[in-house]
């Protein structure tokens, strides 16, 4: 594997078993730009401790947690849900922040690619963009089949909250006739 230049940014992307973090990886290796970021499987914050130059330069620009909506094994539920957990854990303690990824397929890519284009625009190539550009339109708010108890991040429950609280703003309220008895 290539080594990345000093200014190339880190895209970290963690996940428990099952997740289909490799899948992302190669995806995401396809979409974008080549040279423009460097794709990790880990996070070198998470792993060692940077105390080298080398490892300071290896600043992640980005981290992905990937969710736990991907189809798994019922035996292996426990030790997957049991990972994700010790990966969140791990994050916080080392104060790093994360973004976690939803979807199957063709989805979890997009909503990867907008979560790196937030950071790294220059990351993508104009066909790329294009896309994103379609996904990035104003959508109206739903909620997931996942309960948001499990979920623990502050983000997407502040953005839910927020496109609720719009929802309500903008909603007309019922019409009241007065009762002519």
């Amino acid at each position: 594997m290539r080594q990345p230049s000093p200014t190339t940014p880190w895209i970290a992307l963690l996940g428990a078993p099952h997740t289909g973090v490799e899948a992302l990886a190669q995806a995401l290796q396809q979409q974008i730009t080549p040279g423009s970021v460097h794709i990790a499987l880990h996070h070198p914050h998470l792993t060692h401790t940077p105390t080298t130059p080398q490892a300071a330069s290896e600043a992640v620009a980005l981290t992905l947690l990937m969710g736990l909506d991907q189809p798994c094994p019922a035996d292996e539920r426990a030790a997957q849900e049991a990972r994700d957990a010790q990966l969140r854990t791990a994050l916080a303690a080392a104060s790093i922040p994360y973004r976690v990824v939803y979807g199957t397929g063709e989805q979890r890519t997009r909503n990867a690619l907008i979560a790196i284009q937030k950071v790294v625009p220059q990351a993508y190539s104009t066909s790329a963009r294009a896309a994103l550009d379609t996904e990035n339109a104003p959508r109206t708010a739903r909620l997931r089949a996942w309960n948001c108890e499990k979920c623990s991040d502050p983000i997407c429950e502040h953005r839910l909250f927020t496109a609720l609280v719009e929802q309500r703003d903008t909603t007309p309220p019922p019409a009241v006739t007065p009762d002519r008895a």
